[in-house]
């Protein structure tokens, strides 16, 4: 019986390294693709903004009303607050820096920690209605069609994601997707400086500057229609183009475009009459190259998980069924010889 041990010791030794590699493969690397409880990123954004002078534009001088082109910073912190199993509450930031003024913008979001959709809040935790939808993140191994959606805290809208193709950013392949909003603004941080109406002599002042088929809209009979001072609504409309390290999802570069347009209703109809804001970042060289080696650490972590680890005890299991295959007829040809 003791000249099987040997035998049945290795065969056990590579039951349960095989084992332990399916376990490291299929729990414990994708509770590695799950959203770190620590997780605490800024990235920076540079690029220019038009804004509206409110006063300029009650003086009557619609013509200088918009100050164009003013260089911006901006500062986006993206941060998990508390995890509650596979929910996390995150904060997401971003801070604009236009001269001496700041202007930050929060928004809190329960996403699903692995598909970084957005999930039901915690009981006593306010977030975005984001359910289904991304907001601050792509989640690892990304889908490569159109699949996902987006949730748009500005409008309060949840629109497509389009899959563009495939680039390369830090010498990363990454997906690129786009995203395009255009909706009535619904957040009241943002419409909360914005006027209600305007007076109509004023609005009828912006009309020479309008579009053709806007100022064919804005006819005087149609003008004279109109109540006095006239109401405003909002437009938002964004254009985001991510491009995701395809193994991490971490966003590695980021466009981002923003307007806000002011309109009034004419036929039931919203008639844009001016932007209030305008918004293009960028991300900055810099922050490009630190998320790109983030994506490169992470990368590595995952590959060890997913790949390395699982393959090397699966090697070292092979090697001991073979030495116990070769112990096995060593012992039967030792019973030949003394048979």
């Amino acid at each position: 019986m003791s000249a099987y041990r040997p035998s049945i010791v290795l065969i056990t030794m590579a039951v349960l390294l095989v084992a332990a590699a399916a376990i490291v493969r299929l729990v414990v690397a994708p509770n590695a693709t799950k959203l770190p409880a620590d997780t605490d990123q800024t990235v920076h954004y540079a690029g220019e903004t038009t804004m509206l002078d409110g006063k300029t534009l009650r003086s009557g001088d619609t013509a200088h009303a918009l100050r164009s082109g003013i260089p911006v910073t901006a500062d986006r912190r993206v941060r998990v607050t508390s995890t509650h199993g596979d929910t996390a509450v995150i904060e997401d930031t971003m801070t604009v820096h236009a001269g001496e003024q700041s202007l930050p913008s929060s928004k809190t979001y329960a996403i699903d920690r692995t598909s970084r959709k957005g999930a039901p809040p915690p009981a006593s935790t306010s977030a975005e209605n984001s359910r289904g939808a991304l907001s601050s993140a792509f989640p690892p191994d990304a889908e490569q069609d159109d699949s996902y959606t987006y949730y748009d805290a500005t409008t309060r809208s949840i629109v497509p994601v389009r899959y563009t193709g495939t680039a390369r950013r830090e010498g990363h392949a990454v997906n690129v997707y786009e995203i395009k909003v255009s909706a009535p603004v619904k957040d009241p941080a943002v419409l909360k400086p914005l006027p209600t109406a305007l007076p109509k002599k004023l609005v009828a002042s912006l009309v020479p500057a309008l579009d053709s088929r806007t100022r064919a809209r804005l006819t005087p009979t149609v003008l004279a229609g109109l109540p006095d001072p006239v109401p405003l609504t909002y437009l938002g409309q964004s254009t985001l183009v991510a491009y995701v390290d395809q193994q991490t999802g971490i966003a590695v570069d980021q466009t981002v475009s923003r307007r806000t347009v002011a309109t009034a209703a004419v036929d039931g109809a919203a008639v844009p009459l001016l932007p209030v804001s305008v918004l293009t970042l960028e991300v900055t060289p810099e922050s490009v190259r630190d998320l790109g080696d983030k994506a490169t650490s992470a990368g590595r972590i995952l590959t060890a998980l997913t790949v390395l680890a699982p393959l090397a005890m699966v090697a070292v299991a092979a090697l001991l069924l073979l030495a116990a295959f070769l112990l096995a007829r060593r012992r039967r040809h030792r019973s030949r010889v003394q048979g």
